[in-house]
């Protein structure tokens, strides 16, 4: 262990009553120049407060995607129809008897992977409350004396393969719709489970009217929208959904197929189904989870734009009155290096005026945050965020000034003095 003299304690104390009079120094210097830097400290409070919206914003979004339950749509295209107003509804039962046939020789091409029958299971089609509604006459459900509405969803044996559900507990149910004890096996997501308040709920039973369905497997979610929780959702095999709505087919292709399998299945469906009144739909399903996620990104970034351009502005500003006064204070730093101040001390001297401002500026900025959002981990994260980013915009501002101010020529500037 090293020994210390009384010597090396007595430099260690020095040198923080230094550190400790140089900071007095600056903030006495700072009060007596106030008005100076006011147009400073207000663009900072104001930049501070701006850029502090837009990174919780950005958090905020970026949190709530990763929630669990986005489904992969890669190379997924939604194969349906569409019907006018004017078609009767034995037209309509007819063209699901043809979809049959349709979906049958669909699965024949070379570059279909899967097809998945259901109904409410394809997401982006339409917002959260829509996908709630689709399904008429479902009923909530009671369990253990927890009444909940949960989202109803109807699937065959591929919907997980063709989505890349994952699953968190037990499995996907297969082509067998009933269970030896001939209940219904059903798949629910995780959000369900926690509003059940069940820890483990595969072989847990719900009745559900006059039908006794039996949780075979729990999937982390399955997402509706890409910024939005996965909703608490039931999904049922596709034979239970009856006649409600509309039946989406979701094929999984080979990839750089797609315009192949448009093109085959309009022409299958055509010459299936005669009907005019219906219309063969097909959709690239990651076309539309693209333009949900530009709902959300889009006003994102014109929020981030400004934000950027009032941060270059103050920039500039800062910089050049830092650089301004630094000219006019010239002969105060050649007086300093005449009586033995360092280069490197009229730097910190500089830099350390700039930091102490901005610090002035984002405290009484993060202290106004405290009433705008509720704080947490992402507000606690966003702060940090901005007070290193506010940080840096002191350092870097004030580093030319601080360099000129350390290179003064001394001879030069008291010539005259």
């Amino acid at each position: 262990m090293k020994h210390t003299t009384p010597e090396d304690e007595w430099y260690k104390i020095s040198e923080v009553l230094k550190k400790e009079r140089q900071m007095k120094h600056i903030i006495t210097m700072l009060w007596n120049q106030r008005k100076k830097y006011s147009g400073i400290f207000t663009e900072q409070a104001i930049v501070t407060i701006i850029m502090m919206i837009s990174i919780v914003s950005v958090l905020d979004a970026y949190e709530k995607y990763k929630t669990p339950g986005i489904p992969n749509v890669e190379d997924i295209i939604l194969a349906s129809f569409m019907c006018e107003r004017s078609t009767t509804q034995e037209e309509i039962n007819n063209t699901f008897k043809s979809m049959d046939a349709i979906i049958d020789n669909m699965r024949k091409l070379p570059y279909v992977k899967f097809i998945s029958r259901g109904m409410n299971l394809a997401p982006y089609l339409r917002d959260a409350e829509s996908y709630a509604t689709q399904v008429q006459g479902m009923d909530s459900i009671t369990v253990d004396g927890i009444k909940t509405l949960p989202l109803f969803k109807f699937s065959d044996q591929f919907g997980a393969s063709i989505l890349n559900v994952k699953m968190e507990e037990g499995e996907w149910f297969n082509e067998n719709n009933h269970l030896p004890d001939n209940s219904m096996p059903i798949v629910i997501t995780r959000q369900l489970a926690d509003k059940l308040r069940w820890a483990k709920a595969v072989g847990k039973t719900i009745t559900y009217g006059s039908k006794t369905l039996t949780i075979v497997g729990v999937a982390e979610g399955i997402k509706q929208e890409p910024f939005l929780p996965s909703p608490e959702a039931i999904v049922m095999p596709s034979f239970s959904s009856g006649g409600y709505g509309n039946r989406e087919n979701l094929v999984k292709v080979k990839r750089g197929t797609e315009k192949d399998f448009v093109a085959a299945y309009h022409k299958e469906f055509r010459r299936n189904i005669a009907n005019e009144k219906v219309e063969a739909v097909t959709i690239q399903m990651n076309g539309v989870k693209e333009m949900w996620e530009s709902k959300t990104i889009i006003p994102i970034a014109l929020q981030g734009i400004p934000t950027l351009f009032l941060f270059i502005f103050t920039f500039i500003g800062t910089f050049g009155i830092y650089r301004m006064n630094s000219k006019k204070r010239t002969t105060e730093f050649a007086l300093r290096i005449a009586l033995g101040a360092t280069k490197s001390s009229l730097m910190k001297l500089v830099i350390g005026e700039s930091l102490i401002i901005t610090l002035m500026a984002v405290i009484p900025a993060i202290a106004l945050s405290f009433s705008i959002y509720q704080y947490d981990a992402i507000h606690a994260t966003a702060t940090s965020i901005t007070v290193l980013i506010m940080m840096l915009f002191a350092i870097i501002s004030a580093c030319y000034p601080a360099w000129a101010a350390s290179n003064v020529n001394t001879a030069k500037a008291l010539k005259y003095e």
